[in-house]
């Protein structure tokens, strides 16, 4: 046999696994990792963490936040965006009296409304000027809403924009921990807010804004800058007001903000004042139609101590992002599951030392690659790669599932990929410089298999030949009809059988399986039934057929090297009395059956296989056939077929077969009938077993 080992480190790419070169790009790669230089690393980078929240998406636990969802079916019963405010303040009215902890309202205003009562009035030409004050002198619908705002604890929140945009806001308090982190989170040149009048009116500010990659909202601030001035999230905000705390606090040391909290609620954020978001799977249960708010159809219970966000989910009306989980949500719904995930501490967290872990994945990796692989066989190699990867990702999973660390593997295990395939380049390249060799070896292969074929074609004609014919053998015998055919499995096989007369009125039969299939299995057989039909020929014709089987048995066992045997049905049939005796030497028991009867048994067994115990005496038992019997013999290559799905035809199914024998039909006919029912029972099935059967009748005399 000709082996490719895949160790050897002689070829093309031998100076580079071996040398300096490939070691020095391993350690640059790291330096990149660890400085952020790797092109499409973050977007690899997100792939993995979504992956992880598609396997374990968060549980919805606690639930503290509820969204009150300006849907289609709230635009289509109360008119087309953007309503009267006046009808926005019956809304936060209605939500309001059932005492929330707090509202945030995920929507900004920047101009007045356009159908307060004076905008109305002046858009109406020929108005009365004495009308027109008159509307005029009604409370307009921004003052309205200021009102309602005023009332409960509410939060407005500002959107950030990278361009220089004038506002005024009148910002939380913040407490600043440790380091100055306005250097580290995320920075806003101006800002998009309400009307002074809203903004003034309510209990709360935030930031709005969240950066989104490639479409998909990964992470959210819990703390930006616009301008010089600290905002908080919605979120961070709403729990602000629901604690009744005066100030907000932002932890930062040299690298970035640590963490960000209200009271006595401290949560851990990226150096940029970010959260990963860990996301639950879209729940209709957090969503409340303003339908039902406005229209008084609702349990107050719903919204009291609950964290309250009013946004919008109609179509047209804002932009659905992706979420990890591959959902397209409102950015409202995102608001709440970052509630959610506070409350049920499952923040998600990618600690400062995550890249100097990855990095030492990706050098073990390497190493293991560079170094060890090249070493291993191929059939070790694999399942060692397959066990590497599956720890790798098992490891990310129980840091991500179990303690909310998020770790990059998909890095390393590019690394991995791009070093393993370099690593079965080399081998190729090593296998093609020993391809014309293999070539020529193959060659010389199918020249000797092909000389073996015909071999092994001329074994089987020259085993087919020694099997007789049963029509030939007594075609001038009206007195008995037999009929027989063996088919191997393989080339050769091991079954056998014989028929021939012993003198003007007996013939002896034998039918054998030789243990086991192939060439072994051949040999064995020609010497069996050569010697069986010696001993039966040369052997006085008084002497016992069990005494004749047990002499062929001493013969065959002794020159028996590879332990060999075959079970046998051996019989000799009189023709002038129809009187069968016969031997069993641990064979299948032949069937007996004749057209219109029931199927029967020739049970005796006269011993164990001939070849077992080379000084076991067979016993002979008697049987007297009559003129309408058939006989049929058989191997269990018959019963044992089996089909595509690994059923067998089974004895009971032969004996239905043989059973349904007809008045007019011969040994040859029945022969075929169950030759053809195994066939079609097996289908497309390769024969597992040599197919032998003998189908005996004896016509009587005269």
């Amino acid at each position: 046999m000709i082996r490719l080992k895949i160790g050897n480190t002689h070829s093309v790419l031998s100076p580079f696994l071996k040398g300096w070169i490939l070691p020095v790009g391993l350690l640059l790669l790291l330096l990149f990792h660890l400085l952020g230089f790797i092109p499409m690393q973050a977007a690899l980078r997100g792939f993995c963490f979504d992956l992880y929240q598609m396997l374990i998406p968060r549980e919805r636990v606690s639930g503290p936040a509820i969204i009150v969802d300006i849907d289609e079916a709230s635009l289509k019963q109360f008119g087309q965006w953007p309503w009267p405010r006046s009808r926005l303040a019956e809304l936060i009215e209605r939500v309001g009296e059932a005492n929330p902890a707090a509202i945030g309202i995920d929507i900004i205003m920047p101009e007045p409304d356009r159908v307060s009562p004076c905008s109305v009035g002046t858009l109406i030409p020929g108005i009365r000027e004495g009308l027109l004050e008159e509307l005029c002198s009604l409370p307009s619908n921004d003052e309205r809403l200021a009102q309602v705002l005023q009332r409960y604890p509410t939060v407005l929140g500002v959107a950030g924009i990278d361009e220089r945009h004038p506002f005024s806001l009148v910002a939380t308090p913040v407490q600043i921990r440790g380091e100055d982190p306005l250097p580290s989170v995320r920075r806003y040149q101006g800002a998009l807010t309400s009307i002074d009048m809203l903004q003034n009116a309510v209990a709360g500010h935030s930031i709005l804004s969240a950066d989104i990659e490639r479409g998909v909202v990964r992470r959210v601030p819990m703390v930006a800058a616009v301008g010089n001035q600290m905002l908080p999230s919605l979120s961070l905000e709403m729990l602000r007001l629901a604690i009744g705390a005066p100030v907000f606090s932002v932890t930062a040391d040299n690298n970035g903000v640590i963490g960000v909290g209200v009271g006595e609620l401290d949560i851990p954020t990226q150096a940029d004042g970010s959260i990963w978001v860990h996301y639950s799977e879209h729940d209709p249960a957090r969503f409340v139609s303003a339908t039902r708010v406005l229209e008084g159809d609702f349990d107050p219970s719903l919204f009291e101590r609950k964290l309250v966000l009013i946004g919008f989910t109609g179509l047209g009306l804002v932009d659905f992002p992706s979420t990890a989980l591959g959902e397209r949500v409102p950015g409202v719904e995102i608001h709440a599951q970052v509630l959610e995930t506070v409350f049920d501490a499952s923040t998600l967290l990618r600690p400062q030392w995550a890249p100097l872990v990855e990095g030492g994945l990706m050098l073990i990796l390497g190493i293991t690659v560079i170094y060890l692989l090249p070493r291993l066989r191929m059939w070790f190699q694999l399942p060692l790669v397959v066990l590497l990867v599956c720890l790798l990702a098992a490891a990310g999973l129980v840091l991500y599932s179990r303690y909310q660390v998020l770790i990059d593997i998909a890095s390393p295990y590019l690394l991995f990929a791009v070093l393993y395939v370099a690593l079965l380049a080399d081998a190729m390249m090593r296998g093609e410089g020993k391809i014309e060799g293999l070539e020529e070896d193959l060659r010389e292969q199918r020249e000797a298999a092909l000389r073996i074929q015909g071999e092994m074609e001329a074994a089987k004609r020259f085993q087919m030949s020694i099997v007789p014919d049963p029509g030939q053998v007594f075609r001038a015998e009206p007195r008995l009809d037999l009929a027989a055919m063996m088919e191997p499995a393989k080339m050769v096989g091991g079954d056998l059988y014989d028929c021939f007369m012993l003198d003007a009125n007996r013939v002896f039969f034998i039918i054998g399986d030789v243990c086991g299939k192939g060439v072994h299995a051949a040999l064995f057989m020609v010497i069996s039934k050569t010697l069986c039909k010696s001993i039966a020929l040369r052997s006085d014709p008084d002497i016992e057929l069990g005494e004749l089987v047990s002499q062929a048995n001493r013969e065959i066992a002794r020159d028996n090297p590879e332990l060999l045997f075959v079970t046998a049905f051996i019989g000799i049939l009189d023709l002038r009395s129809g009187e069968l005796i016969y031997v069993n030497a641990g064979h299948e028991p032949p069937l007996l059956v004749a057209p219109g009867c029931r199927v029967g048994t020739l049970i005796h067994s006269s011993g164990p296989p001939i070849a077992i115990m080379d000084d076991y005496r067979y016993e002979t038992f008697h049987h007297r056939l009559s003129t309408d019997e058939f006989l049929c013999i058989f191997t269990d290559g018959i019963t044992e077929a089996a089909d595509l799905d690994q059923a067998l035809f089974g004895r009971d199914r032969l004996e239905r077969v043989v059973e349904s024998l007809g008045e007019e039909q011969d040994s040859s006919g029945l022969m075929q009938k169950v030759e053809q029912e195994v066939r079609s029972f097996m289908g497309d099935a390769d024969p597992a077993d040599d197919l032998t059967i003998m189908v005996i009748r004896w016509h009587g005399v005269g």
